[in-house]
């Protein structure tokens, strides 16, 4: 669908009178377009690298947790927000079991603890828990912790960390 067309839909929808609607306006609604097509990419290639990251919404319902659940565990180390640089956030689903309702998995909490001063947006914890680690004999931080690792992971943890703060 051609841009312009685009834009003709959007001013629709909005209700807005579309003879009121300039070349600014328009403008606009153009960057925005463009804006949030930049972040769906960016996106989509975190998501290629970390698995799913997960709205508001959907980790309530993945967890069965209340928004109030929900905040306490990210202060409690039990998920990971994971902040963008517009502001915006989700929730990385790796930090969470395959059960319905799911649950964070053993040792998660540790594990996040240690990155939280190293790392306030998440993003190197999420990919780090994604990334296959030699020490971990080629498996991930999260599939180790899966395997019930939980020491193991948490001393490479504490080794990746401190490589980033020297």
């Amino acid at each position: 669908m051609p841009m312009e067309k685009l834009i003709d839909d959007i001013v629709d929808a909005s209700g807005l009178d579309a003879n009121t609607v300039g070349d600014t306006d328009r403008d606009f609604v153009e960057a925005g377009l463009k804006d949030l097509v930049a972040s769906l990419r960016a996106r989509r290639a975190w998501e290629d690298h970390i698995g799913a990251i997960l709205t508001h919404s959907q980790t309530l319902e993945l967890t069965g947790w209340t928004k109030q659940a929900l905040s306490q565990a990210v202060r409690d180390n039990r998920a990971l927000r994971l902040r963008g640089s517009n502001g915006g956030h989700g929730y990385a689903a790796a930090v969470f079991n395959e059960d319905r309702p799911a649950r964070p998995i053993l040792g998660i909490k540790d594990v996040l603890r240690v990155w939280a001063a190293a790392d306030p947006r998440g993003w190197m914890a999420a990919s780090w828990l994604g990334t296959s680690q030699p020490e971990l004999g080629g498996r991930t931080p999260r599939e180790a912790l899966l395997d019930g690792d939980v020491p193991a992971v948490i001393e490479l943890a504490h080794q990746a960390t401190e490589r980033l703060a020297a």
